[in-house]
């Protein structure tokens, strides 16, 4: 049977994509202010935490035995995070070279740590999500609204460390309280929870959660106070869940004015390739472009951008019509989407 495609879901997935583009766009040494590389950082700081909601919405509870869910899940995970790693190894052995005992060291180490390219970080968190995911199950379907509050609000409060860290001392250690309610399994119940429960926010309050942060990252630039960006600001922080929960909210409620469109269902469906080739894409084709690092600053942005999108929207959308290109991005045209 056909799965009734959840439009919101699809756009959040959209947008979280781009956000990531944004991130990894601009490029060193061509002169962008740094307010401007800060900013964009900012904006994109809900990106990760947006595609692992999408995934804990869509995924919880598991609804079949573990080993039919981890087989179909770890399927579409595992081997294109497989293929991707040794695609970036070649990359990196042909552009600086590397001896065999590297090689074979990578190789071996690729069960356990990212490598090829750091970006691949996202496919090894998404296999220890969908590894817990049947150990996380029961107890939802069990657990009341209020219960699932409480844990996601122990799980926020651990996300306030990098802030009370500048006024308490924090154990952030494995042996900290807090430490196993920690991490990006939140987000996987955040998706969940905001999904099934739909809380009744107001506007104002929505309003309130993406601009706090905005306005908090001016007033430590204006005032040069000196504050961890990438702790305050950055995906594993308070404020990446206020903006998560903005974003996935806002677009929750806008699902009316989101038009049916086999366009929009194959850009979704293509983001998990695209979320795995842009990188080469943008940074081995389009810097070495001089149309476009002549350009600098914004326009260099922009243009890496909607270029990057557009040329990794393409290519994936292509690698999804050959067989077993669930294999290489996860997903394949002539199959429903898992």
């Amino acid at each position: 049977m056909q799965r009734v495609r959840i439009k919101y879901l699809d756009a959040v997935r959209i947008l979280a994509c781009l956000l990531i583009i944004s991130v990894h766009a601009p490029m060193p040494g061509i002169g962008i202010n740094g307010t401007v590389l800060s900013s964009i950082s900012l904006l994109a700081t809900p990106s990760i935490g947006l595609l692992f909601m999408v995934s804990g919405a869509l995924l919880l509870p598991v609804q079949e035995s573990s080993k039919s869910f981890l087989k179909k899940r770890l399927t579409k995970v595992v081997f294109p995070t497989l293929f991707w790693c040794m695609f970036y190894l070649l990359i990196n052995i042909l552009s600086d070279g590397m001896t065999i005992r590297e090689f074979i060291k990578k190789i071996c180490s690729i069960p356990f740590s990212t490598q090829g390219h750091s970006i691949l970080w996202f496919m090894y968190t998404l296999i220890g999500l969908y590894l817990l995911s049947p150990i996380l199950s029961p107890w939802l379907q069990k657990a009341s609204k209020k219960e699932i509050e409480w844990v996601l609000l122990l799980w926020a409060t651990s996300f306030c460390y990098p802030i009370l860290s500048y006024f308490i001392d924090i154990n952030e250690t494995k042996t900290g309280i807090l430490y196993y309610f920690s991490g990006f399994a939140g987000y996987f119940l955040l998706g969940y929870y905001l999904h099934t429960y739909k809380p009744n926010f107001k506007i104002w309050q929505l309003t309130l959660l993406f601009i706090v942060p905005i306005v908090a990252a001016i007033i430590c630039k204006l005032y040069h106070i000196p504050v961890d960006f990438y702790k305050v600001f950055w995906n594993q922080s308070i404020v990446a869940i206020m903006m998560c929960t903005a974003w996935f909210c806002i677009i929750q409620r806008s699902e009316e004015y989101i038009p049916h469109s086999s366009w929009i269902n194959q850009l979704s469906n293509c983001c998990f390739g695209i979320y795995l080739v842009h990188i080469f894409i943008m940074r081995s084709i389009l810097w070495k472009c001089d149309f476009i690092s002549a350009e600098g600053g914004i326009i260099q942005i922009i243009l890496t951008i909607l270029l990057t999108s557009l040329i990794s929207f393409v290519i994936t959308l292509g690698i999804s019509k050959l067989p077993y290109s669930q294999y290489i991005i996860g997903y394949h045209s002539k199959k429903i989407p898992i």
